[in-house]
């Protein structure tokens, strides 16, 4: 619910004292409103005509938004073992970037992709199969196309965004076709190295084949895994190649979302980035040479 006008104005009314006192005072009273302050500052900074207060509204909405989001991201990675949501982990990510973003809207863009694959897939095929109609409905009939592939730009680099454009860069579209195999049930896991990662289709805990997803969805069978290599523009240590679980996936996103907010000046985003980071464990998977 939102929060009471009555409450929130006087608030609001102060968000120009500079006395620090008042400051902490003040972001203590809307933080303890809890997360749907934000969506509360969020509408009311909406409505406000005056830039200077409109601008001091959206400021302490983001902070807020950003403590909540990274509060939220800690708690799903510390829930119990087991398989983590990538559509929530990266419903958590993408609203940590984008302090505008709804859950309604977040979910709608997504059903939008997933619902097609769901209507069409079936466990009566082979993996194969399956991964081929998911291939032609995600690249051609959905026109999901790679963007940004030497990862230069911020557009296009949130999932949200991709999935209302289908535009995306490569670890953003990989992202998207990961979550749409997570809520099909098809049995998708990653292999990861140092510098990246390929898709797998593991049934029984074997590796059947790999997928390219950079290449609409090529699917390559596990004797021609040298090839998939080369095919990714990759140079591979093999002995650093593992089996990994969801997180992996969400720390790969993290990881080149720092990447790209790290070319800009002094992007306060970075330090958001970094801290998100800290909550997905210690492995990190790109290593990205400043000097190319």
């Amino acid at each position: 619910m939102p929060i009471d006008p009555e409450e929130l104005e006087p608030l609001v009314a102060l968000l120009d004292d500079r006395d620090s006192v008042v400051t902490e005072l003040v972001d203590g009273r809307l933080a303890s409103f809890g997360p749907e302050v934000v969506r509360s500052l969020r509408n009311r900074a909406e409505r406000e005509s005056d830039p200077a207060l409109r601008a001091l509204i959206t400021e302490r909405g983001r902070r807020l938004n950003t403590e909540f989001r990274l509060a939220d991201l800690q708690d799903f990675t510390s829930r119990p073992p087991g398989p983590l949501s990538l559509f929530e982990g990266s419903w958590i990510i993408s609203s940590l970037l984008d302090w505008t973003l709804t859950r309604d809207r977040y979910e709608e863009l997504f059903f939008r992709c997933s619902q097609e694959y769901l209507a069409e897939g079936s466990d009566a095929r082979t993996g194969v199969e399956n991964i081929r109609i998911l291939n032609h409905i995600f690249y051609h009939r959905l026109g999901f196309t790679l963007y940004d592939v030497q990862l230069r730009k911020t557009e296009h680099s949130l999932v949200s965004e991709a999935l209302r454009t289908r535009q995306g860069n490569p670890f953003v579209l990989a992202l998207i076709y990961l979550m749409i195999c997570q809520v099909s049930g098809l049995p998708v896991e990653l292999l990861c190295f140092t510098g990246g990662f390929v898709p797998a289709y593991v049934e029984g805990g074997r590796v059947l084949f790999y997928i390219n997803v950079y290449r609409g969805g090529d699917i390559f069978p596990k004797e021609r895994f040298d090839m998939l290599l080369k095919a990714t523009g990759l140079q591979v240590d093999k002995k650093s190649i593992r089996r990994r679980d969801e997180s992996a996936m969400l720390t790969l996103y993290l990881e080149s979302l720092l990447y790209i907010h790290s070319q800009g000046s002094n992007d306060p985003l970075c330090t958001t980035l970094e801290r998100a980071l800290t909550t997905l464990g210690p492995d990190r998977y790109l290593t990205i040479d400043e000097q190319e």
